[in-house]
This record gives C-alpha cells, sequence and structure tokens, in this order.
C-alpha cells in the first residue's frame, strides 16, 4: 500500500509543478502575440492550495490585456473565484460580517462555488493596477483566502 501512497504523492508535485509552470504570454512575439503588441496572458489559479485557505497563482502579474485565470478547485471544499480592482493591501477588502461586501467593490469575475476538483476559464480585459483574487464563500476571505495580482 505505500507504494501506492508514495506515486500519488509524486502524482500531486507534477500537478503543484505545472500549475506553477504555466506560462505568461505577451512579449509581442510568439504565442500569445495579438498582433498588436499587447500579448494575452493565461494565469493558472489553485484554489485551496497550499492549505485548505489558500490560493496558489503561476505567476504574479500579467500585462494589460486580456487575462486568462484557468481555476482549479484542488481543496477539500467548495471555493470561489473571485477578483476585484484594490491597489492596496489584498487583506483591506470591506468586509460584513466573515465575507467581502459586495455592495461596497466592484467584482469583476465570480465563479460561484466550485465543488472540489471543479475547474473553469475566466477570461477578462484588465487594465494596469492592483487586484485581489479571493473566496467569498461562507469567511473563506476572512480566513485569509485572498492574493495580490498585478497587471502591468
Amino acid at each position: 500500500m505505500s507504494r501506492w501512497l508514495r506515486w500519488g504523492g509524486l502524482a500531486a508535485v507534477f500537478l503543484v509543478a505545472g500549475l506553477q509552470t504555466a506560462c505568461v504570454g505577451g512579449d509581442g512575439e510568439g504565442e500569445g502575440d495579438t498582433g498588436d503588441g499587447s500579448g494575452d496572458a493565461t494565469v493558472a489559479v489553485a484554489l485551496g492550495k497550499p492549505h485548505e485557505f489558500g490560493i496558489e497563482l503561476s505567476v504574479p502579474s500579467a500585462p494589460a490585456g486580456e487575462v486568462t485565470f484557468e481555476v482549479t478547485n484542488g481543496g477539500s471544499l467548495p471555493h470561489q473565484f473571485a477578483i476585484v480592482r484594490h491597489d492596496g493591501d489584498p487583506g483591506s477588502l470591506p468586509v460584513t460580517d466573515v465575507n467581502v461586501d459586495a455592495a461596497q467593490v466592484e467584482i469583476l469575475a465570480d465563479s460561484g462555488n466550485m465543488d472540489p476538483g471543479a475547474t473553469a476559464s475566466i477570461p477578462l480585459d484588465l487594465e494596469p493596477g492592483g487586484y485581489v483574487i479571493f473566496s467569498n464563500t461562507g469567511g473563506h476571505y476572512t480566513a485569509g483566502m485572498y492574493v495580490g495580482f498585478t497587471v502591468e
């Protein structure tokens, strides 16, 4: 049985490594080129990683323009992908009770609750600045399930 556990652990390492090596296009040459000098970017987002209330991004920033977030819920609980424009501390979004107050921020995209193992592809046209990616499911934001993201 321990052989199977080792193989499962090895598979998990390769999965995480694959998420971390997702690339960002947009240098104006080759793949991702839109022809006008502003490339497209793809960002892998792992919800529930490296711990249940964490979010891992394959890259911390992307060029302005179309950014596609390839989201996977790698946790064991339902999580949500939401993103807002915010130039401050990612932990300083307005909160009512235990969730981000959606009436006080403009949520640019919201996946809704994603069950464990679920995936979503979320394309957005983003301008330069700071953003916060978070889960607004049942207190996840106040539990620390957020990360800053920069568009250059």
